[in-house]
Order: C-alpha cells, then structure tokens, then sequence
C-alpha cells in the first residue's frame, strides 16, 4: 500500500476497544479503520490520570471516568469497561506493534455525571485552590496549571514529574497537551484573578497596582471584581503578555522534561483562536509556545460539528477558520499542523459524519488546499488531519474518511490561482496595542470577511518574502505596518497590489504615498489597487450614504463592551461597511484569474490550484443550506472536465470556456479542467 503523504491522527477514547479480547480489539479495530494511522491519542479525560497514578507495582482498577469520555456509561459497540493500569499498558504495546506512536491525552476538568449524580474526580477535588477562579471569585470546576498549591510549590513542577512517570510506566512516545493545558479555559477578562495570580502578575512585571487592589481578597467577591476589573482596564497590555510568558514557561517546563525521556508532544491550538485572538483573549502567544521546542500543534478547525450547531450553536465558522489555519502557519511557519477534523463525539452528542457529511466533506477539501508562499515556493498549511473522535466509526464511515482525506492531499499544485494575504509577525503585535484602545480589525478579522463575500484568500506570505514572490498581493492594516515593511510593500513591483489601510498623519507625510493624491481623510478607511509598475488603478475609502464615516477611537474601554465571553461569540470590532469590503473583493478579483461566478454568486465559492500548464483543480463551494447550482466562466475554452468528488455523479460537460453543476448544501464539489491548448 502506497504510503500517505500526510498524517492521519485518531483521538480515541478507551472505549473504542475491547479489553476482553486476547489484543484489547487492536486487530479488529485496525482491520474496521482500513488503515494504519501514524498516531493515536487516548482521550483519559481528566487530570486525575496522571495524578492519581499509583505506579506500575501491582494491578489497580482505573478511575471510572478515565474509562470513557465523561464516564459515559456506554458507546456504540459496547458498554464502558473497567480498565486497569497493566490492561492500559498492553494495549499501547498492541498498537506500538503496528508502528503507531501512542499519547497521552486529557483535560483540565474534572466533573462527570454517574448517573443522576454529579461526582469529581478525586485528586483534583482535593485541591481547590488550583480551580480557575472567575473575577466575581467563583471557582470554575477546572485545573488552571499556572497556579500553586497551598504550600506555595508549582503545581507546575509535579505536573511534569507525575506526567513523566505516567508516559514511563504506560510507554507512551507521546503527550498530547489538550484543552485547559495550553490555555485558560475562560477569557482573561474574566478570568483569574485570584491572589495567587495576582502576586505572580505583580512580581513578574513589577506592575503597579492602584493602591487598594493589591491586597489579598480571595474571600471578598467584590474587592476581587474590582481588582479585576482595574487591571483589565488599566493593565491589560501587561495582564496578557504575563500570561503568554507563563504559558511558555509552563511548555519550557514540560517539553525539557520530555526531551530528556525521547518523547515528543503535540497542543491543542487555543479554542479555535487565530494568532491575535489566542493572545488578546486568552495570554496565548503561538510563537511563544513553539519555542519551547513542542512538535506541532493540533490547530481546533472544527467546523463540520458547528456548522450542525453542536452544542445548539449557530455558528457558521468555514471562512474564520480559514483565515485561521493560513494565519497560523504565517506565525509559526516551522511547526507542524494538523487539522482537528470534527468526525463526531458522543459525550458532546454531535454527529457530523452522520448528520452534516456535506460540511464534514467541506472541510477536508478545503482546509488540505490552503498554502503558505516563502521563497522556495509553495506548501499546504496542513500536515494532515486527527479524527475527532475515533469509536464507533463503521467500515465504510473509516472508507468514507480517509477516501476524502487521501482526495484532500492528492497532488501538489505548482501555483494558487487568487492572491496571497501579506503577514508580518510586528504587525500582530502593533495591532494587539491599537484594538486594545481602538476595536479595530487584525488581519484575520478582514481576512474572514473578504473570504466569506468570495475574495480568492487561499494562501498567505510573510512581509520578509515579498521581495521573492511574484504575482498580486493584498496587504491589510498598511497603517500599522513598521517603517521597513512597509517600504518592501510599497517598493514591491513583481505584480499588482491591494494595499487596505487607515490614513493616518503618519501615513499621509509618506512622500510615497502622498503621490497617490487620494481623496482620504484621517481616520478614513481606504483602499488603493496598484498595478505592477506601482502606479494607482484605482482607489477609494469607506463611505456610507455619500457622507466619509470616521472611525471611532476609544481611549479605553467602554463599560458596554463585555469581552468576557466564551469563544462562540464575537469580539467588539468597529463597524467596517459591507460596501467598502464588496468593493475590495472586487478589486482583488479584478487582479487575478479566478473563474467568473455567472449565478448564485451570494453562495458559490471557488478556489483554484493550477496543478500544470493547461491544467486546474477548482474546489466549489456553497455557502447555502440547500443545493445550489454553479455556473462558471473560466476565461478559456475547456477541452475536458474530470468531476474528483463522488458528487455530482453524472459528466460534466464544458461549453468553451464555461460549465455548470450542482453543489449541495454547506457542501463541496472539486473537478479538474484540462484546458485547450493555445498555437
């Protein structure tokens, strides 16, 4: 069997096999896969697995809720059984026989349902000043691993020692550092301000606080709101760049240990989050994590189960975690991704590979097909994909998978037909300091809607490799861009650019700049389009019924802004006109080769690989919850048409330089065109 090119991870719960049988149910669990993945993660749930380890001497009976997601008393195949710590270790040398790199996975939280009754696991109901504590000094039934025990120790430093022993004992080659591990599980608004946290912010930063905060108030909810509430507002800068330090000291910690003992780790990335919101919302800064030396992260692109309304969500994520995935692999260009794919999970009861196959189908095709451009050219954001969650899956659900991963994967393209978005890793920062004061959008912010009304953003570059990249670019926030990236911006001439910014009084003295002679405002959006010699094509600035709307700045933060929300919700940005962002999608369409939407343009999308000369993949999607049909104009007349996809499942047949299918609801269609020769 032809090796895949990219990895194909399962997070399973120990349910998934069968401790009655002579191999735990490897074989037969393997055979219903059809494949054999590269690694598996054993979700064990709760942080009571390492902690409540009682070592390998004699045989002891797992805690209940380690046994299954939850503790939930039964899965598809069979009811919950009760493991013991030697089973546990011989079924992770049944899945080593087969070459298959096994991790340790868990969470932060601890509560679980027995029945009626709402139990806690035991060790960490034993220690309550390690719960994440809300501002209002409410405990949030979660380990936070930034605080300390009683005693004044790290609960840090016997985390790793119980989890080093734990991978030992078990034979793990890996841990997977899951939710609540790699960020705090509420936003920092809101979240923890404990006077443990507190007196750690204080000595880290030597920050000080008005006088009458600083005081211990652990008992006292209101003096802790209040505390909170100051430092938000008047240190937030600090508050969040003190958390994004102790999340990489947390991983310093972790990763020397693991080194020391030949293991590898892998993290969840921070609750869907790309590189400005992790860092704004929850202290956590990618790059930061990366240099501890992890392996990779596991980037939480779940959008099949949201787009279902898993957890009775309305949430239609595609375009964000887009831009997110691209954003990412722009900040840590070195570190491995793989694509969390939301396949199911029975405890959170949602079922996309039963229930939404369109938008699971979806987001393969087009997570695997998103690049980043460097000097040496071009490669996929993503290393390959983790089934979220691995049991239960029949034969043909496994077949239906991985045909559509395999499909995903399949053939490196020479170049992206669309443009790339410019990222520089000082622009991330700049535009941390001027949200906090002004709420107006990152990067990622205009990348998801530019996506979302059809701009063709399928691959991203960093501001250090502009001078190599040939063809259009699109450059957001040109404002806030330092002085000598913006100068490679503005120097570029290896193709036409899209530059989208705020005129300021900085940059309107740009002798550059000023010669673009623009019709701008300070504090007025604008866009200009420049063709390939630098000169303006065209440009405009944001204005709402013929009157210029000047942006609000706000020195800080309005009481009715509540950023203390959960990562389902939107931040507060500044309102950015749908008719200001139209116009810039289609100016950017205007420079590139993307084929022409002829209908349903509202709801049809297109991306496009040139794989040869004459030969193009284009994946189409549909934005709409119904079938819609697509009809397109690729500017050159198609000599055949190969359908990729098991949809539609008759020919289709091209009419010179045009062609038309149907695509299903929130769903995807990739055909190849072969076009005709030109003499």
């Amino acid at each position: 069997m032809k090796a895949a090119s990219y990895e194909r991870w399962i997070w399973i719960e120990l349910i998934g096999f069968d401790n009655r049988e002579s191999d735990f149910g490897v074989a037969a669990y393997l055979d219903t896969v059809g494949f054999i993945p590269e690694s598996i993660f054993f979700l064990l749930y709760t942080p009571d697995f390492v902690h409540a380890h009682k070592g390998m001497e004699s045989e002891w009976q797992l805690p209940m809720e380690v046994c299954s997601y939850g503790a939930r008393p039964y899965g598809k195949l069979h009811d919950r059984q009760e493991w013991t710590n030697f089973q546990l270790r011989s079924l992770v040398e049944e899945l080593q026989k087969h070459g298959i790199d096994i991790y340790c996975s868990f969470f932060d939280i601890y509560q679980f349902h027995d029945g009626d009754t709402l139990r806690e696991s035991t060790w960490c109901a034993a220690h309550p000043e390690l719960y994440e504590m809300r501002k209002t000094g409410k405990a949030f039934p979660a380990i936070n691993p930034l605080k300390r025990f009683k005693d004044g120790s790290w609960y840090e430093d016997l985390f790793v020692q119980d989890l080093m022993r734990v991978m030992r004992d078990y034979g793990f080659d890996g841990y997977h550092g899951a939710d609540g591990y790699t960020s705090p599980r509420l936003s920092l608004e809101v979240t923890d301000y404990s006077d443990d946290m507190v007196e750690q912010f204080i000595t880290a930063t030597a920050v000080e606080i008005e006088a009458g905060f600083a005081a211990p108030c652990d008992d006292n909810p209101l003096e802790m709101e209040q505390r909170a509430d100051w430092i938000w507002n008047h240190r937030r800068l600090e508050w969040i760049r003190f958390h994004s330090e102790r999340w990489g000291q947390l991983w310093d910690k972790i990763m020397s240990a693991i080194r020391q003992e030949g293991k590898k780790a892998f993290l969840n990335t921070a609750w869907t989050r790309d590189p400005f919101e992790a860092l704004y919302r929850y202290g956590v800064d990618y790059r930061r994590l990366a240099d501890s030396g992890i392996d990779g992260f596991v980037v939480e692109t779940v959008g099949a189960s949201l787009s279902v309304g898993a957890g009775e969500t309305e949430y239609e994520p595609d375009s964000e975690f887009m831009a997110m995935l691209l954003t990412i692999k722009a900040y840590v260009p070195d570190t491995m991704l793989i694509c969390l794919n939301a396949i199911q999970d029975t405890n959170e009861q949602w079922d996309a590979l039963s229930h939404a196959p369109t938008a699971l189908e979806r987001d393969i095709y087009s997570l695997s097909n998103l690049y980043l451009q460097d000097s040496s050219g071009i490669s996929r954001c993503s290393g390959g994909f983790m089934a979220c969650l691995g049991d239960g899956i029949s034969r043909d659900g496994w077949n239906w998978i991985s045909k559509r991963w395999d499909g995903g994967f399949d053939e490196e393209p020479q170049r992206i037909i669309g443009i790339p978005m410019v990222w520089s890793d000082q622009l991330l920062h700049h535009s941390l300091e001027d949200y906090s004061v002004s709420r107006q959008w990152p990067v990622h912010k205009y990348m998801t809607e530019l996506i979302s009304l059809g701009a063709p953003l399928h691959s991203i570059v960093n501001v250090k490799d502009i001078p190599q990249s040939d063809g259009p670019i699109l450059v957001t926030l040109l404002h806030l861009l330092p002085d000598d990236e913006l100068q490679s911006i503005l120097d570029y001439r290896n193709g036409s650019s899209v530059l989208i910014g705020m005129m300021t009084e900085r940059i309107s003295r740009i002798p550059a700049i000023a010669e673009w002679r623009i019709d701008c405002e300070v504090n007025e959006l604008f866009c200009v389009i420049r063709d390939h010699y630098g000169a303006v094509a065209k440009a405009f600035t944001m204005e709402r019924n013929a009157d210029r709307v000047h942006l609000e700045v706000h020195q800080s933060t309005p009481t009715w802004i509540k950023e203390g929300i959960n990562w389902l919700e939107s931040l507060h940005f500044n309102p950015v006109s749908e008719e200001f962002l139209t116009s810039c999608v289609e100016g950017i369409i205007e420079q590139t080769n993307v084929p022409k939407v002829l209908r349903n343009e509202t709801f049809i999308r297109t991306a496009v690989l040139e794989m040869a000369p004459n030969r193009l993949r284009i994946l189409i999607s549909n934005l709409h919850i119904n079938y819609k049909s697509a009809h397109l104009d690729v500017g050159h007349p198609i000599e055949r048409i190969t359908v990729l996809t098991d949809f539609p499942g008759v020919p289709v047949t091209p009419r010179g330089s045009e062609f038309s299918l149907y695509v299903p609801g929130r769903g995807i269609v990739m055909v190849e065109l072969t076009l005709q020769e030109v003499f």
